[in-house]
């Protein structure tokens, strides 16, 4: 029978157990902060990334600036657009007003003319 026994490395042929080394992270910027080959390292990273940050931030808002006025020159011709309807409106409105006066005074002027004609028919 054989019997179950453990076996040892030996521990001449084992090599010393590798120490653990920090990974680095993926993130540039904190890769960098590890390192310090000169005092000017550290910061060419972050002012790289502060640069680049730098310039989205202009590329976005000048979008933003390109969005805005065109949506406040669409709101601009809106507003000249609903004004113009004002002005129309208000115009209708004052031939209305005229129409309404000279259909007033023609129905007055039937009146007198058919009181006439009935006081005539009376005598």
């Amino acid at each position: 029978m054989m019997a179950n026994h453990v076996v040892k490395p030996d521990s001449r042929n084992c090599k010393r157990p590798r120490e653990v080394e920090p990974q680095m992270p993926d993130n540039p910027l904190l890769s960098s902060v590890g390192k310090s080959d000169s005092p000017f390292s550290d910061c060419s990273g972050l002012f790289y990334k502060d640069e680049a940050l730098e310039k989205e931030l202009n590329d976005t808002s000048k979008e933003i600036n390109v969005m805005f006025f065109a949506y406040a020159k669409i709101l601009s011709e809106r507003a000249a657009v609903d004004g113009s309807y004002l002005n129309e409106i208000d115009e209708l409105f004052k031939e209305a007003d005229i129409i309404e006066n000279f259909l007033i005074q023609k129905r007055e002027h039937l009146r007198q003319r058919l009181t006439v004609i009935t006081n005539t028919l009376k005598r």
